[in-house]
């Protein structure tokens, strides 16, 4: 069995696979840099209960990670808990993702897997849109290459600046307004962060077809996708366990056997 981690900047998402991209079980928690070997084992152990299975079971690992310090407890607890080295993703990595860029040791590992994980998922050409710390638009052409994106400030990130810095304004839950006309300030600013990001998505991908001289498969994947992405006229599709699914076609690809 196969143990798939993607260590955010907001969140840490991990996944058990077996023999299918689809997760037998997934477990998201917030993101603590500090957080120890010892935490991320009660974490995987979470995992194993709600999947029903025990940590014997897990012969590989694979992580992606934009966190250094995180990366490393990840791996102590890999390496002396489960017993196997496992396979960390960066950019060096050799996925068979044309990094078209100009400097491919930039793009940041999670962008490339979700790459990946559009190509193998959805085909090309096509566009990964990641609700995150940040909104992060990763486009693949249509000869499969990872050819740049787009990074905006995330929706959280956003509304938790604008609260920190208006200190009359207060934090709000995120849920879409039954109009886009507030009447109060809690219902414009839940209009403003929520449809405001609806329109910036849609203007951001609409503009990258054009550039990218076509028009193809729109994911949107990450925390918030569920509840931004239906929204979007130019999201064609949700997948929150995108990026899971990328680790899983890299552990086949980099993987032992």
């Amino acid at each position: 069995m196969l143990l798939a981690i993607d260590v955010g900047n907001t969140n840490v998402v991990l996944g058990l696979f077996e023999r299918s991209r689809e997760p037998r079980a997934t477990v998201r928690i917030t993101t603590r840099r500090d957080a120890t070997a010892d935490e991320v084992s009660l974490v995987v152990s979470h995992l194993l209960a709600k999947a029903g299975t025990e940590s014997a079971q897990l012969s590989r690992s694979v992580i992606c990670s934009v966190v250094p310090t995180l990366t490393h407890s990840v791996t102590s607890f890999v390496e002396n808990e489960l017993g196997h080295e496992p396979l960390v993703i960066s950019a060096k990595s050799e996925l068979g993702v044309p990094l078209a860029v100009d400097d491919p040791r930039e793009v940041g590992p999670d962008r490339i897997v979700n790459a990946l994980a559009a190509r193998e998922t959805i085909g090309v050409p096509a566009i990964v849109v990641d609700l995150g710390t940040a909104t992060t638009f990763d486009c693949l052409d249509r000869e499969g290459r990872y050819v740049g994106g787009v990074i905006a400030p995330g929706l959280e990130t956003s509304a938790e600046e604008l609260f920190r810095r208006a200190a009359r304004l207060t934090k709000i839950d995120f849920t879409f307004p039954d109009r886009l006309l507030g009447k109060n300030t809690r219902d414009c600013l839940r209009s403003g962060t929520l449809n405001g990001s609806v329109g910036m998505i849609d203007a951001l991908v609409a503009g990258l077809w054009r550039e990218l001289d076509g028009r193809g498969t729109t994911v949107a994947t990450g925390g918030l996708a569920p509840l931004i992405g239906p929204r979007c006229e130019t999201v064609d599709r949700v997948d929150v366990d995108l990026t899971l699914k990328g680790l899983v076609a890299a552990d086949d690809i980099l993987g032992p056997g």
